[in-house]
């Protein structure tokens, strides 16, 4: 029960945001106990007397709602179970029935009045639902409505079918209130932290079976009914769940057959404390890929990195990085950030890694969970972003805006580690299918977190998808080819302690090494003599590239065999590169030229590194022409 504890605490220690929408759209909120968020479609004002003011259709940008419950409506499903405020029609409408034909309607209306009238007779009551109470005993909610033109008749006098609100029919319209009284700064009864305080402490009140709640170690009020909507409003699984009495969930367990109380007793207010915490940093920080979500939290709310985001991200925020050209310019970078992280956490901070996924509808399990001290938290990250890196230019960051008004986006080039996600995009492509997608970032996790080796598999299969250019764009072939030379770095240097550089290394005697720089001259080759006619397309070395992996002395032949009109067509132009391609070939021994093994992955490094430098060299020539036109108009100006 450890994770409740941890959550538990976390809310103990955020209460100031208890309460506290947030400013975004999804107006994100850390609940009260004893409360839930729902969907408002209509908004009704009342003054401090009960009577009608207004009402209005809430636009889809405001509708998330705080709302009183208790545990049977928390967990209803269609029976007679009223939340004690703001609810549907068929609750809150005394003249429901009166334009609706629903048998049971009335004993709905009845249920809700006679708990709200509980809650404003006892010693917790408030104003303002007092005022929610003595206008709806008038029994003219609808009424009102229709009068306001929010709600539409049929020619027969009742409510129309097929008006909807929302996605629901107007007769399944959600109700919430505002309650307007002189002096009072706050009337949205959902917002008001009095009316908050007024129901816990009621509800509470109304507690009376005790139990040993495991989490806190005391006896208090418990509950075995316990949260849903964790990962979003419409979620139905639960973490805890203890209706399967027939079954096998706890039959017979601890000599207690049939009495789910001597598996587990959780305190209501610890299992509200810690279910409402986790919903919470759901929404605000965690990552989601379908049903599966992956959190990483600090128990007092602390500003950390976050693992499932790649190095600019995570570390450096996402504004455009400062140009950054090397390896120890990135960790002197690296070093900084963690530096900062580390002023705000120390040895006794915790850090909580939480992955979850639907098991079935019902259910919710617990894939993944570490905890772990804030300094060995960030000493784990810093060592991934430090040995998973490359330089990279898929990333886009804001610039500016277009004569329309639309936000612009420009491609900036980064070095550190990709994402889990990327990675898993990089490995399978993005028609990959979720179950696949979610095995694959857990498995990152624990790379991350745990310190395990690179899976083989991950690098593998990136390899091939980066080794085969011409089945995906060019732009997503970029990508590939970048996060593959990380997740190579990564693992050569996990398993074999090896140090690869991002920069050519034109001392490097390892052979597959050697024959990536040998593609990419060939290939420079080719580029060159189809540009100096005005033609762009594949090169052979693109189209060949997956074979030269599988069979570098057969398919070289092939490519030098292809090469030669090309060659003649550069003639002396191509001199430097063709003497280049000969000083590279002679590096590698003729046994290991002629070998029958195929390439290892290290090749992929050469191929990147060495057609780098024709790309440095090319932005060089463009960025040195630029400027001399500049000078020339300017010259001319003068």
């Amino acid at each position: 029960m450890s994770w409740i504890q941890k959550l538990y605490d976390t809310y103990e220690n955020c209460r100031i945001e208890v309460g506290v929408p947030g400013t975004d759209e999804k107006r994100i909120t850390l609940l009260p106990i004893a409360h839930s968020t729902q969907n408002a479609h209509i908004e009704i004002a009342i003054n401090g007397d009960g009577e009608f003011l207004r009402a209005r259709i809430l636009e889809k940008n405001e509708v998330v709602t705080i709302i009183p419950v208790n545990e049977d409506s928390a967990a209803r499903g269609n029976g007679n179970l009223p939340h004690p405020l703001c609810d549907k029609l068929q609750y809150v409408a005394g003249d429901y029935c009166n334009y609706v034909d629903k048998k049971k309607g009335e004993e709905f209306y009845k249920n809700y009045i006679e708990k709200l009238e509980g809650w404003c007779n006892s010693p917790y009551s408030n104003t303002k639902v007092s005022a929610i109470l003595s206008y709806l005993k008038n029994k003219a909610l609808i009424s009102d409505l229709i009068h306001q033109k929010i709600m539409i008749c049929n020619d027969n006098g009742g409510l129309k079918q097929g008006v909807k609100l929302g996605v629901s029919d107007q007769s399944d319209a959600f109700i919430r209130f505002r309650v307007e009284i002189s002096g009072e700064d706050e009337s949205a009864v959902w917002l008001d932290k009095d009316i908050y305080e007024s129901y816990i402490n009621y509800y509470l009140s109304l507690q009376e079976k005790v139990d040993l709640c495991y989490v806190k170690g005391k006896v208090i009020p418990c509950s075995v009914k316990h949260s849903a909507k964790i990962r979003h409003t419409g979620d139905k699984a639960k973490l805890i769940s203890a209706n399967d009495d027939t079954g096998f969930t706890y039959q017979g367990r601890l000599g207690g057959k049939n009495d789910k109380n001597k598996v587990v007793s959780i305190g209501y207010e610890t299992s509200q404390k810690a279910h409402s915490a986790l919903r919470w940093l759901i929404e605000k920080q965690g990552y989601k890929n379908g049903d599966q979500v992956i959190i990483v939290w600090g128990t007092k709310n602390q500003d950390i990195p976050d693992p499932m985001c790649d190095t600019q991200d995570s570390m450096f925020g996402k504004e455009e990085p400062p140009a950054i050209s090397t390896e120890k310019e990135f960790a002197k970078r690296l070093n900084s950030a963690i530096a900062g992280y580390g002023c705000d956490l120390n040895t006794k901070a915790e850090i909580i890694i939480m992955g979850l996924d639907a098991a079935t509808t019902g259910r919710l399990s617990i894939t993944y969970y570490r905890e772990l001290d804030g300094i060995d938290f960030l000493n784990r990250i810093e060592n991934w972003h430090k040995t998973c890196i490359w330089q990279h230019t898929y990333k886009k960051v804001p610039d500016g805006v277009d004569e329309k008004g639309k936000l612009k986006f420009k491609a900036i080039t980064f070095i550190g580690a990709p994402s889990p996600k990327d990675i898993a995009l990089a490995c399978y492509g993005d028609k990959v299918n979720d179950k696949l997608k979610k095995s694959t970032v857990e498995r990152l996790l624990q790379c991350i977190i745990d310190g395990a080796r690179i899976p083989y598999d991950f690098v593998n299969s990136a390899l091939n998808r980066a080794s085969n250019p011409l089945s995906m764009e060019n732009w997503e072939w970029q990508k590939t080819l970048t996060i593959t030379c990380a997740l190579v770095k990564k693992y050569r240097y996990d398993k074999f302690k090896e140090e690869w550089s991002m920069s050519l290394d034109e001392n490097q005697r390892d052979r597959s090494y050697i024959f990536g720089r040998l593609l990419a001259v060939a290939q420079q080759i080719e580029e060159y003599a189809l540009y100096t006619v005005g033609e762009k397309r594949d090169t052979n070395a693109e189209r060949l590239m997956h074979q030269f992996k599988i069979h570098p002395y057969k398919t070289w032949g092939i490519i030098t065999d292809k090469l030669k009109p090309y060659m003649a067509r550069l003639g002396l132009k191509g001199t430097s590169l063709t003497e280049l391609m000969t000083k590279i070939n002679s590096m590698i021994p003729y046994e290991e030229f002629i070998s029958l093994k195929k390439l290892d992955d290290s090749y992929i490094l050469g191929y990147y590194c060495q057609r780098q430098v024709f790309i440095n060299e090319k932005n060089k020539r463009i960025e040195e022409n630029a400027k001399k036109k500049l000078q020339k108009t300017n010259e001319g100006e003068i």
